[in-house]
């Protein structure tokens, strides 16, 4: 078994490679190549740390659940307001929803929405240009002390 089918059954959130996992699994009648439903994936195996810590470290984060490919399994994207990003693999895509929902963080489907052109941006190294509060001049007339009322006269 090289390392490549290894690295390859890990991406797609198999347990074992399918040679493994074929000799284990003829006897209890599973065939080669069958893939998991999406219930047979363990939620609670699930480590949200890293996406909370990238989440509460960056400003302005959306998660972008990414399709299950043949390569690939579920993962996520998520991307900060500046364009930098960070991918995981997740067990499928109601916990994450269920993640979202319980930090405030809002969810897009990939395959629907694309990807925000500030991650291709990234990439590149274009970096938005921030206006902080500081940066801005004084509002207009704040400083200034306001009329006396009008006295009858």
């Amino acid at each position: 078994m090289s390392l490549s089918d290894r690295l390859r059954a890990w991406l797609r959130g198999e347990d074992a490679p399918e040679a493994t996992r074929a000799s284990r699994g003829r006897s209890t009648g599973e065939t080669r190549g069958r893939r998991r439903g999406r219930s047979e994936h363990p939620a609670n195996g699930f480590d949200s740390a890293p996406l909370l810590e990238f989440a509460r470290s960056r400003r302005g984060v959306e998660v972008y659940l990414e399709p299950r490919t043949r390569l690939y399994g579920d993962s996520v994207l998520l991307v900060a307001d500046d364009g930098e990003y960070l991918r995981r693999p997740v067990p499928d895509p109601s916990t994450v929803r269920r993640f979202c929902s319980e930090h405030g963080i809002p969810v897009y489907d990939a395959a629907r929405t694309g990807y925000p052109r500030r991650v291709r941006d990234y990439d590149r190294g274009v970096r938005p240009d921030r206006v902080e509060i500081d940066d801005l001049p004084p509002w207009p007339g704040a400083e200034e002390e306001p009329p006396p009322p009008p006295t009858d006269g």
